[in-house]
C-alpha cells in the first residue's frame, strides 16, 4: 500500500495555542491522534494516504475527533468513487485555463484573521469552451494546494467570495440541475477537509435565487449560517473583505494586487506530480459495485478528550 510522503509543517508559535484552544491538538497527543486515526483506517481496509501529513488535515477539520475524523476521510475517497469525470487525472495543468481567465482565484493576501481568501467568477467562464467539471476541478487543486503548502490553512480556514456579476442563463442552464447542486454541497462540505469560515456572495441575479433554494437544504446548518448575501451593496461587501484585499482588475472597486498572479499560477502547476501520486491511491474498498453509500461514523469509535475550551 502507498504510504504518501506528505509530512507535518510546523505551525508557527503564535498559531499553536490557537490550534490548541479551537481545533484541540495538543502537541503531546498529536502523534497519538494520527496513530489512532491511521489504526481505525487500517481497520476498515480503506486503501488511502496515511502519511501523518495528510491524516493532520482530516484530525485538524474535526477538531481531533477521532470519530469525525474517520468519517470526513472515508467521504473524501467516496466523493473520488463518485466523480471520476471530477477527479480523474486531477492535475493543475489540466486546468490552468480556469486561473488564467481568473474563472478561480485565491486573492494574494489572507483576511485579517488569516482566512486565505478564494475568488470565484462563474460569470467569466464560457460554456462553450469548457465543462463544468472544469470548474469544481479548480477549486479543488486551490484548497489541496493550500492545505498541503500553508499548514496555517489547516487552523484558520478559508473564506469563499463568490462574485455573480455577469452570470447569465447560459450559465445558469448548466448550473441549476441536480447534478450541479450535488456536487456543489459536496465541494462545499465533504471534498476535502478544510473548514469554511465564511461564504460571500455578490451581486445574485434573480436565477441565483433558484439555484440557492435548491442548493440551501443540503447544507449543514452551520454553513448556511456562514453564507452572507451582499445583493448588489459594494458597502456591504467591503465591510466583509476590505477593498485593499480585492483585486483592482474586477468590478469590485478593490485596491489590491491583479489577477491572475503569475507567480502563484507557476508554484502550482510545479504540483503536477505530487497531484499525480495522489491519483494513484487505490479507491476505497466496498463490499459491492455500486456506488459506495456515506456510513455515518459509529458509536464505538474511540475519541480523544476533548478540551472544554473548545468553540463551536
Amino acid at each position: 500500500m502507498m504510504s504518501g510522503d506528505i509530512a507535518v509543517l510546523e505551525l508557527p508559535e503564535e498559531l499553536k495555542e490557537k490550534a490548541s484552544t479551537e481545533l484541540n491538538e495538543w502537541e503531546h497527543r498529536r502523534d497519538e491522534a494520527i496513530a489512532q486515526l491511521r489504526a481505525l483506517i487500517q481497520t476498515e481496509n480503506l486503501h488511502g494516504c496515511l502519511s501523518d501529513g495528510f491524516l493532520l488535515r482530516f484530525l485538524r477539520a474535526r477538531k481531533f475527533d477521532l470519530n469525525n475524523a474517520l468519517h470526513s476521510y472515508r467521504l473524501y475517497y467516496e466523493t473520488r468513487t463518485l466523480y471520476p469525470d471530477i477527479f480523474s487525472n486531477l492535475r493543475p495543468s489540466c486546468v490552468q485555463h480556469v486561473f488564467t481567465e481568473c474563472v478561480v482565484a485565491r486573492l494574494p493576501s489572507p483576511n485579517d484573521a488569516g482566512c486565505p481568501m478564494l475568488y470565484f467568477q462563474p460569470g467569466r467562464w464560457d460554456p462553450d469552451c469548457w465543462p463544468s467539471t472544469d470548474l469544481f476541478r479548480a477549486n479543488i487543486l486551490m484548497v489541496e494546494e493550500l492545505l498541503l503548502r500553508c499548514p496555517a490553512t489547516q487552523v484558520h480556514g478559508v473564506v469563499i467570495l463568490v462574485d455573480l456579476t455577469d452570470l447569465a442563463w447560459r450559465h445558469g442552464v448548466h448550473m441549476i440541475g441536480p447534478s450541479f447542486i450535488r456536487r456543489t454541497a459536496r465541494f462545499i462540505q465533504g471534498c476535502t477537509p478544510v473548514r469554511v469560515k465564511a461564504i460571500h456572495i455578490y451581486n445574485e441575479p434573480l436565477l441565483f435565487s433558484r439555484l440557492f433554494s435548491t442548493l440551501r437544504p443540503l447544507l449543514k446548518e452551520k454553513i448556511r449560517k456562514r453564507i452572507k448575501l451582499h445583493g448588489t451593496s459594494l458597502d456591504s461587501l467591503h465591510s466583509s473583505i476590505p477593498p485593499h484585499l480585492l483585486p483592482a482588475n474586477c468590478k469590485l472597486k478593490g485596491t489590491g494586487p491583479e489577477i491572475p498572479c503569475m507567480n502563484y499560477m507557476r508554484n502550482l502547476m510545479e504540483l503536477d506530480e505530487y497531484f499525480t501520486r495522489m491519483n494513484h491511491f487505490p479507491i476505497i474498498r466496498r463490499p459491492s459495485a455500486h456506488v459506495p453509500r456515506i456510513v455515518r461514523p459509529s458509536s464505538d469509535v474511540r475519541q480523544l478528550p476533548q478540551s472544554p475550551s473548545v468553540p463551536k
